[in-house]
């Protein structure tokens, strides 16, 4: 094998080829596929609408490369428009220059962080060309989040839990140095999904109107809820004066004190005290807030740190105002008929509000209002669909869409060439003038 050590590739420069290989046989594949499509509508179409007025070529930027196809434009006889049907039946906009799913890709990177300008140095490491700049794909992360949710079905449910936070971000070229973003996050309770536990139906709430936080949040209850007299709702939040409003907008409302909040800010005043802290836990623990306050009422201004007295006796009279709200909300329920089974304490508005700061806080990052927002619209759509959800356009008339159902598996039969590369069993390459090249030796070496 020595004689090889000079010639012979790398296993990376051996991946890298096959994969430039693919690539160009992918966009090979999707041109004839494209094209097949378009001869397709050119013979079921409705002749007395459409007429053929020329055909164009296109690119078209995918995650295997370059796609460059022919597409007829057409002329609509009752509207009066140049319409290319092949776009409308596949929900593409053709002069995009790039693939829903490349768009959707560069979407979900830039989502996840650090930066628009890493995710598009990953796309362009990952895919082996330059796809987006990182400006585009800000620009397109916006155009996306601002498009619409498609409708939803509403759905009934007796009960309904919401956690809901804050979130400051900071401003760039503006007046004002930051805004706090008002979430909510509404599901319909806790279901196991192999050892874990997942919430259920995870629906996420933006405010971005300039009217009250809860009337559009109710807004948004009705859309997606099919709410009446009978509908509880549990609202967890950290004590803020525009959240505990939710009671006075709700009739049959339940507000929860954050334990995490609240125990954060104990381990501040007692955490220095082994058993008082050992008690504040189990008592939060346990939603037991009788349990809790007498723990607190024993501990001595002495006890304290010095520098903490102040705001200890302002603590405790904040927790003694939201002691009924510190109390298990099964029980209240549970006294109006409701089945608790499978309900759990609520207390994920942190964990839920760290997904997004990761993203928006980190180094230090300030933001455009536009820009906050539609980064923060485009990861509660992905959380809650997997993928970044995507309104349906217009799509073509029933009488611009072809009137017989595509079969893409003969579609694609049709369309693929036999296979050139293999002659009685031996790999072209090692039977040609090309055995001696770099690649031939290397495949040669392969067989030991």
């Amino acid at each position: 094998m020595s004689h090889f050590t000079t010639t012979m590739p790398t296993m990376k420069e051996i991946e890298q080829w096959i994969f430039r290989k693919m690539q160009e046989e992918f966009a090979r594949a999707m041109k004839q596929v494209l094209e097949a499509l378009d001869q397709q509508i050119l013979e079921q179409r409705d002749r007395e609408r459409y007429r053929v007025k020329d055909e164009r070529e296109t690119s078209v930027n995918t995650v295997f490369g370059n796609v460059r196809f022919k597409r007829r434009l057409y002329c609509d006889r009752r509207s009066g428009k140049h319409v290319y049907l092949l776009d409308q039946l596949l929900q593409f906009e053709g002069r995009g220059k790039v693939s829903p799913h490349l768009e959707e890709t560069a979407i979900a990177f830039a989502s996840q962080g650090p930066s628009y300008r890493d995710s598009a140095k990953r796309l362009e490491q990952l895919l082996g060309y330059n796809v987006l700049s990182h400006q585009a794909i800000r620009e397109k992360l916006i155009e996306r989040a601002q498009q619409p949710m498609p409708a939803v079905k509403r759905r009934a449910a007796r009960v309904l839990f919401v956690e809901v936070d804050g979130l400051y971000t900071k401003l760039q070229r503006s007046k004002k140095r930051g805004m706090e973003n008002a979430i909510a996050v509404v599901h319909e309770g806790w279901e196991k999904s192999g050892k874990r536990v997942r919430l259920k139906n995870k629906q996420h709430y933006l405010h971005t109107s300039g009217g009250d936080f809860w009337e559009g949040f109710g807004d948004f209850l009705v859309e997606r809820y099919e709410i009446d007299e009978n509908t509880w709702l549990v609202v967890n939040g950290d004590g803020a004066a525009w959240i505990g409003e939710c009671t006075s907008y709700f009739h049959q409302c339940l507000y929860m004190l954050d334990r995490f909040h609240v125990a954060r800010d104990l381990k501040r005043f007692v955490g220095h005290l082994p058993q008082v802290w050992e008690t504040v836990r189990r008592s939060l623990a346990k939603q037991d807030a009788a349990a809790l306050m007498a723990v607190l009422e024993g501990v001595s201004e002495q006890e304290i740190a010095e520098e903490n007295r102040k705001d200890w006796k302002s603590y405790k009279r904040f927790l003694k105002r939201h002691e009924k709200h510190l109390d298990d909300y099964r029980k209240t329920l549970q006294v109006k008929g409701i089945d608790t089974s499978g309900m759990r304490p609520m207390g994920s508005a942190e964990s839920q509000m760290r997904i997004f700061a990761k993203r928006t806080k980190r180094s230090g990052y300030s933001w455009s209002e536009r820009g906050v927002r539609a980064m923060l619209r485009t990861m509660m759509r992905i959380q809650e669909a997997g993928t970044v959800v995507r309104a349906v356009e217009g799509q073509a008339s029933k009488q611009a869409t072809p009137q017989q159902s595509i079969n893409m598996r003969q579609l694609l039969k049709n369309v693929t060439q036999p296979v050139k590369g293999c002659i009685a069993g031996m790999i072209r390459m090692l039977q040609g003038p090309k055995q001696s090249s770099t690649t031939g030796m290397a495949l040669k070496a392969l067989r030991g």
